[in-house]
């Protein structure tokens, strides 16, 4: 393992930590928490010492299907109540057809509002984020560009040039959605992004191949401000850099009980929540050593049913933009 943060003169504290459990973790159980849940979840990690937690997906009443997968104004009031030092941190999609009426009457709850951006939508969350300043000038934004071990240097290097010149824009958030990246990889990216973006910077990592702590690690020590974690590592198919390891990793735990014992214990207590079996996450791992996501898993299975991890081995490592152009190269 390469020099943690601490080694090359910056030390990472709590307050660098965003838990986006409820948001990430949420894709396992489709959003459904409970408000005890919800607030046991937010409890745990006030006890932990954090103070920013992503809560979930402001959507339209219209396609809410859960206080976190939808935030309502009640909702946000509500936990705002309870938790009245914690920033709260949502996700707007910005392919969201009515995103005005999605966050309309909640920005004053909100500390964060991050948008998820690949290429095509990073023009159009420009143009939310100078909307939504002009409405809220203490609200933070960040644009999250996903999936971004799909691109080049040379393609990441053009959106960030995009990006950066954007007064509206106050994180700049590098995703590794597919969990691909290997750390040397990290380094390189959050490098580019340090030399050409103003913004404060953050890094999301993903655990499909094990290189989560490292990774966030490697973002960190190239002056990133904002690392993403989960309770339990729980989250999209390959699971996200997990709390209770990161912590014990940087000596942050804020009691003598080992940390990673007492996420675990809570987790088994409190949380509906369960990591995709064996087999499934040994093919993730199989498709992100090829760099391809592993939410195509399914629909490969479906082609594949017999013969796919055949398929994957024999596959180039290479920067796949979708599912169509992997399964071209699997019929030839």
């Amino acid at each position: 393992m390469s020099k943690s943060p601490q080694c090359l003169g910056r030390r990472i504290a709590v307050s660098n930590i965003l838990d986006v459990t409820l948001r990430d973790g949420g894709y396992l159980n489709r959003w459904q928490f409970s408000l005890e849940e919800t607030k046991s979840v937010l409890n745990f990690l006030q006890d932990q010492g954090l103070s920013q937690v992503e809560v979930g997906f402001i959507r339209t009443p219209e396609r809410s299907t859960s206080p976190v997968n939808g935030c309502p104004k009640e909702f946000l009031a509500e936990i705002q109540q309870l938790y009245p030092e914690m920033s709260l941190v949502c996700m707007l999609n910005p392919a969201e057809d009515n995103w005005q009426a999605a966050v309309a009457d909640k920005l004053d709850q909100i500390s964060l509002l991050r948008m998820p951006c690949t290429a095509d939508l990073v023009d159009k969350a420009l143009e939310i984020a100078n909307h939504l300043k002009k409405q809220s000038s203490n609200l933070k934004i960040s644009l999250n560009l996903i999936c971004v071990s799909s691109y080049s240097l040379a393609e990441i290097e053009c959106l960030l040039r995009t990006i950066a010149p954007s007064k509206n824009v106050d994180i700049v958030y590098l995703a590794d959605s597919r969990g691909a990246l290997y750390p040397h990889e990290v380094n390189a990216m959050m490098a580019l992004v340090r030399e050409i973006c103003p913004q404060s910077l953050g890094f999301h990592a993903h655990d499909t191949l094990g290189y989560a702590i490292e990774n966030s690690n490697q973002a960190f020590a190239q002056g990133c401000d904002w690392i993403d974690v989960t309770l339990n590592g729980f989250g999209l198919a390959g699971g996200n850099t997990p709390l209770g390891g990161y912590l014990a990793h940087h000596d942050l735990q804020s009691s003598g009980q080992s940390i990673q014992d007492e996420v675990t214990d809570f987790c088994q207590k409190h949380l509906p929540l369960r990591h995709p079996d064996s087999l499934t996450r040994q093919r993730y791992r199989l498709l992100a050593a090829k760099n391809i996501d592993p939410v195509w898993c399914e629909q490969l299975l479906e082609k594949y049913p017999d013969t796919l991890n055949k398929k994957i081995e024999k596959l180039p490592r290479q920067h796949y933009k979708n599912i169509d152009s992997v399964l071209d190269l699997m019929i030839r």
